[in-house]
C-alpha cells in the first residue's frame, strides 16, 4: 500500500483536509484495515503529535485499527509509535468532542493494546445495542444498551471494565458510563433464564 506524498502532506497540515478521506479509504474500513497499512503508524504519529487533542481525534482513531490490525512483527518494529500513539488518544479522553467520539478513542487505545475484542467491538455501545448469545440454550438476543434493561444487572466484573467506567465518570460522559455498567452487566435470557454477563458473548464477533 503506498499512499501519495502529496495526500500525506495535505492531512498533515489540516485536519479537516479530505486528504483524510482518502486516507481512510486506501487504509481500510473499520472492519479490516491491510497489515501494510502499518507502514503510516510513525507518520501518525508525528502526524497526530502536532495537532491539538480535538483535531487529532480521527487520526488516533485511524491508527488504533491500524495498529490492532498489524502483524506481531510490525507491532514490535513499531513499538514506540504505538506507545506514542496510545498516550495521544488517552490524551484526548478529557476533551472528546463528542460522546461517540469518546467510545471511539477508548476502541483505539484499545487497538493500541492489541485488545482483540474491545479493539473492533467497544463501539457497540455508540450503537446502543448489543446482540449476545446465550450460552445455554443459543438463542440469539438483542439487548438495549442506552435506556437500561429488566434483565440486566449492571457490572463492572473486570480490570477492563472498571478502567472504561473509571474513564467516562471522570471524563463526565455519565451515559457512556452508564452504557458501559450495562455492557458488562449480568442478563438474564428471555428465553431459558440463564445467567450470563453481556461481554463475554456477543454475538458473530467473528464475522467483523
Amino acid at each position: 500500500m503506498t499512499i501519495a506524498p502529496e495526500v500525506l502532506d495535505s492531512a498533515a497540515t489540516d485536519p479537516t483536509s479530505p486528504a483524510w478521506d482518502r486516507i481512510w479509504r486506501e487504509s481500510g474500513d473499520q472492519g479490516s484495515f491491510a497489515p501494510a497499512s502499518a507502514a503510516l503508524l510513525p507518520w501518525l504519529a508525528r502526524t497526530c503529535a502536532a495537532f491539538a487533542p480535538r483535531d487529532r481525534e480521527r487520526a488516533v482513531v485511524l491508527a488504533g485499527f491500524i495498529a490492532l490490525d498489524a502483524t506481531d512483527a510490525d507491532r514490535a518494529v513499531y513499538a514506540d509509535q504505538v506507545a506514542a500513539l496510545r498516550a495521544l488518544a488517552v490524551e484526548c479522553l478529557s476533551v472528546a468532542s463528542t460522546d461517540d467520539m469518546f467510545v471511539q478513542l477508548q476502541q483505539a487505545v484499545a487497538g493500541f493494546d492489541g485488545d482483540e475484542i474491545w479493539g473492533r467491538e467497544l463501539d457497540r455501545v455508540n450503537a446502543g445495542e448489543v446482540d449476545v448469545q446465550c450460552p445455554d440454550c443459543d438463542e440469539e438476543l438483542l439487548v438495549d444498551l442506552r435506556r437500561g434493561h429488566a434483565v440486566i444487572e449492571p457490572g463492572l466484573p473486570s480490570e477492563l471494565a472498571r478502567r472504561l467506567h473509571a474513564e467516562a465518570v471522570q471524563a463526565g460522559r455519565e451515559s457512556v458510563a452508564a452504557a458501559l455498567t450495562r455492557l458488562f452487566g449480568r442478563f438474564s435470557c428471555s428465553e431459558c433464564g440463564a445467567g450470563f454477563v453481556l461481554a463475554d458473548h456477543l454475538a458473530g464477533v467473528s464475522d467483523r
